[in-house]
Formats: structure tokens, C-alpha cells, sequence
């Protein structure tokens, strides 16, 4: 398979999964950031999410850094900032919503990113795609210099299920079993990559609102959530707890109104104003209903980073 190196590839995907073992298969933690993937080329550096929208503006350390990581090549990884030694998305989410020049430079220094690669797809002048992960990893180590910013991420072989145990204790929201024998399949959700998570977080589609009262009056009481299934838009429940003030303002902002419901089951809730499906959002629940709804859910932040589409019902399990 070809890659043009002066464009980025869109990002191999995983399914879910449960904890296993096997001797054919690496586990690595899996990191609570942005997907982004890095094109590097003589000194020069663009970092793209898996939209494919170019955020190098963004995060000035990391392009300082990579600059200097590797002459040429195209990884994948994960953007994060950490607190604790633990991802925290609530600082990641500041730096996600930057436009200011001035801003962004202070949030540098103050929330410093770090980028975690996990996977290289180009290097020697060439396209690595159809080389085995196994291969990928090797010359990964070879090519790529890690420095504070940047890090190539921690792998564990065949023992699955110790190593997601050791994960929840750590903190980490859970871990990512990769096959050694597959190869890099750009925008493919993969059986070869699974992603397995200690707790239900779910990327859902905002299609409607309640209009907010009192302190929020000003704002939207709850966002109504939904999934694609068969490219048909199914309700799944709403969210009202988790946002901060700021995030009230910014997703008020941003919600385009239309007349009709985009969901297919559109709920009948009193006083609802309905939507564009335009707005993904990541939240958490404890678990779902026998009738498909989300039971306690928390809003999380904001997946600029991810289409819509991509939102699909089979996470609910």
C-alpha cells in the first residue's frame, strides 16, 4: 500500500473488547488524549486529529520537539497532558480550544502536551504500511528520538488480562491489545486493534436541547444524545451534569437549531428544541438500559476530532 508522505493517513481504528491473553498480541495503556498524527520532514512538522484538520497551531512544544525526533517519517499517537502521571482530558480540553496566539503560547508553558507515539507508518523514504506491527515497532525505536514532549508508549506481551488489572489500579481507563502480525490499515476499525476500558465512556451526537432554567437560563438545561446505526440517527438519552460554565457558554454557542428531529426514535420530551447533528461529545454512564438509554450520564468535553458518523450505536454494547 502506498503513502504519500506530504499528506496525512487516516488513523487505523479499534473495536471493543474484553481482556484476554495471547502470545501473539501486545497490550499497551490506553491514553485519555487526542489522536493526532505527526508528518515530519527535515525540521518541519504538521500534526493533524483524526479528522484530518491540521492543529499544529496548537501545541508549539510538541512541534519544537518533533522537529528534532526523527528526519522523516509520519507517526501516530496520542496527544495528552498529564497530571499526576495520569492523562487529564480537563486540561487537554484547554488546549484543544485554543485560537490566540498569545494564549496558546502561556498554556505551552503552563499545560505542557506530551505526544505518545504508538505507530509509525512511513520512514527510510518509504511507506511501512504493509510491514507487520512487530516490524513497525522495531524501526519506530530505531528512528524515533524521544525527548520530555515525546515518548514512544509501553507495550506488554501475551499476559492481557494481569495488565488490564495493573491499568485500573494506575489509574488508566483501561488498555489497547494490538496483533503483532497485522499491518497499519489507514481508516479502518480493525479487528487487529482492540480497545478494552474499565468504565462505560461513550462519543455521542447531540441532537436536540432543554432549553435551561435559573443559573442556566441563559444557557441549555440538557443536550439529547444520540448514535448512528445503519446510517439512521437513534436517541439514546440526554445530559445535564458535568459542564463547566465555560463549556455551557461554548456548546450554547454552537448548537444550530432546526425544525424537525434528526433522531429516528425522536423522544417526546416537553419544550425540546431540536438540532443539526453536527456536535459529538464524550461522556460517561454506568451503565445502559434494557430499553437502550443511558442511565447517570456525565458530560466529559467536546470530540471536535470526531465525525458524527462515526458515533455508532454497537458502542453501547
Amino acid at each position: 500500500m502506498s503513502l504519500n508522505p506530504l499528506s496525512p493517513p487516516k488513523p487505523m481504528l479499534a473495536v471493543s473488547g474484553q481482556p484476554f491473553d495471547s502470545p501473539d498480541w501486545i497490550f499497551e495503556p490506553k491514553i485519555d488524549g487526542t489522536r493526532s498524527i505527526a508528518l515530519v520532514s527535515s525540521g518541519k512538522v504538521r500534526l493533524f486529529n483524526r479528522r484530518g484538520f491540521e492543529i499544529t497551531y496548537r501545541y508549539p512544544e510538541l512541534e519544537k520537539a518533533l522537529a528534532s525526533s526523527c528526519c522523516s517519517c509520519i507517526l501516530d499517537g496520542e496527544i495528552a497532558v498529564f497530571a499526576d502521571g495520569k492523562p487529564n482530558f480537563h486540561s487537554l480540553a484547554q488546549r484543544d480550544h485554543q485560537m490566540e496566539k498569545m494564549r496558546i503560547d502561556y498554556l505551552s508553558q503552563a499545560l505542557p502536551a506530551s505526544y505518545v507515539v504508538f505507530d509509525i507508518l512511513y520512514a527510510g523514504g518509504k511507506s511501512i504500511l504493509d510491514l507487520v506491527l512487530r516490524e513497525r515497532n522495531q524501526i519506530l525505536q530505531q528512528e524515533l528520538q524521544e525527548s520530555d514532549n515525546v515518548s514512544i508508549i509501553d507495550s506488554f506481551s501475551a499476559r492481557g488480562k494481569d495488565y488490564f488489572s495493573a491499568a485500573l489500579k494506575m489509574g488508566i481507563e483501561g488498555v489497547m491489545a494490538k496483533r503483532l502480525a497485522s499491518t497499519y490499515q489507514p481508516g479502518k476499525r480493525s479487528q487487529d486493534w482492540i480497545k478494552i476500558k474499565k468504565s462505560l465512556k461513550l462519543d455521542l451526537v447531540v441532537g436536540g436541547y432543554i432549553p435551561g432554567k435559573g443559573e442556566r437560563s441563559f444557557y441549555f438545561g440538557g443536550l439529547l444524545l444520540g448514535a448512528y446505526e445503519r446510517g439512521l440517527l437513534y436517541y439514546v438519552g440526554r445530559v445535564g451534569s458535568g459542564f463547566t460554565e465555560a463549556e455551557l457558554a461554548e456548546i450554547t454557542g454552537s448548537l444550530v437549531q432546526r425544525d424537525s428531529p434528526a433522531f429516528a426514535n425522536a423522544p417526546a420530551i416537553p419544550e425540546v428544541r431540536w438540532t443539526e447533528p453536527l456536535m459529538v461529545v464524550q461522556v460517561s454512564a454506568l451503565e445502559v438500559t434494557e430499553d437502550g438509554h443511558l442511565r447517570a450520564p456525565v458530560f466529559l468535553r467536546r470530540r471536535e476530532d470526531k465525525e458524527p458518523e462515526e458515533c455508532e450505536l454497537s458502542q453501547l454494547g
